[in-house]
């Protein structure tokens, strides 16, 4: 698509930097890598070389200890130059060491989103929407029945629920996924002196956020024993009808993600209560960002794309849906 000119071209593998001859977030193991972030559906392994954030690299190289090739990493801000194109990683606000790619040249400018948000969190760096003609955006959910309450009233859900909880002489249990969702709810509690005990997936990370200058005071790894008196429990989804939680007798199971928001999520998890914190962009979020960036064109991709794309373009916005990229599952969302 000439939109991606001269900055990416798609490939088989996925979206190819030619100046750099890398692909960003491709979905095979290739020579180089440009990794958004960490999650599994963006960053998976066996590549020769990546170059991301040293926050994800780390987090990469945890996921994937018998990966032992080189990594570069890039600071927020920092720019590499080739053939006339520069390279610069912005933060992306979804997890922590997460970032959005912008490319520019003396002629335009593009920039490639990533998985983002634009709500503020307490692990991962605010996103910032650095202006660029050309605009490749995830959408996710990118429609509006995806409108997320305001951050400050789902903590507070989530507060109450688990105080609630512990007053029944029930263990709240929450679904979060392992990187990300899991620390991000765990800093939560913690603020709020609510001890947790974290599934080993998420607990094996922690090391790569203290080293990122984050702390989980009140946390343990459920190999330490199980959740006790004021304790939460902090487990995948994958989790919701496994021992780990059927084993607690008498539970308050919580669905955090951005799904939440759907009441069949329900159903789906065996959740007590429904809480839409999300990792994502929701639906004004989306329309925020295309707005400060100010693109003279978009390009959608995954979730709601064609959606998103037509609502852009009924509101005015030259936009269209990014072509031949297969559809990652939201898992992480």
């Amino acid at each position: 698509m000439d939109w991606l000119q001269p900055f990416l071209e798609v490939r088989a593998e996925g979206l190819h930097a030619p100046a750099f001859d890398a692909y960003l977030d491709p979905t095979v193991p290739v020579p180089r890598a440009i990794l958004t972030h960490a999650h599994a559906d963006h960053a998976v392994p066996g590549h020769g070389e990546v170059w991301a954030t040293a926050e994800t690299l780390a987090l990469y190289r945890r996921r994937n200890p018998e990966w032992t090739g080189p990594g570069r990493p890039f600071f927020y801000g920092e720019e590499t130059s080739a053939s006339g194109i520069a390279m610069r990683f912005h933060p992306a606000g979804h997890i922590l060491g997460s970032a959005q790619i912008r490319f520019e040249d003396a002629g335009g400018s593009l920039l490639f989103t990533g998985d983002f948000k634009r709500r503020a969190c307490r692990t991962a760096a605010l996103a910032d929407a650095p202006h660029s003609t050309t605009l490749v955006t995830e959408t996710t959910f990118g429609l509006p029945v995806f409108r997320f309450p305001p951050r400050p009233q789902i903590e507070e859900r989530l507060l109450a629920a688990c105080r609630r909880a512990f007053d029944e002489g029930s263990t709240p249990i929450l679904l979060a996924y392992a990187l990300g969702k899991a620390q991000e709810a765990a800093a939560i509690l913690a603020e709020a002196g609510i001890g947790s005990v974290l599934h080993g997936a998420a607990w094996k990370l922690l090391p790569e956020y203290s080293a990122a200058g984050f702390s989980f005071p009140g946390s343990r790894a459920y190999e330490s024993g199980p959740p006790g008196p004021g304790e939460a429990l902090i487990v995948p989804p994958t989790c919701a009808r496994t021992p780990i939680v059927d084993k607690v007798r008498r539970r308050r199971i919580l669905y955090l993600s951005g799904w939440a928001i759907r009441e069949a999520s329900r159903a789906d998890f065996d959740a007590d209560i429904l809480l839409p914190l999300s990792d994502h962009a929701d639906f004004d979020e989306l329309l925020r960002h295309v707005g400060e960036v100010a693109p003279r064109r978009v390009l959608a991709m995954h979730g709601y794309a064609g959606d998103f794309a037509r609502i852009l373009s009924d509101r005015g916005v030259v936009a269209d849906v990014l072509p031949d990229l297969a559809e990652r599952a939201a898992a992480d969302s």
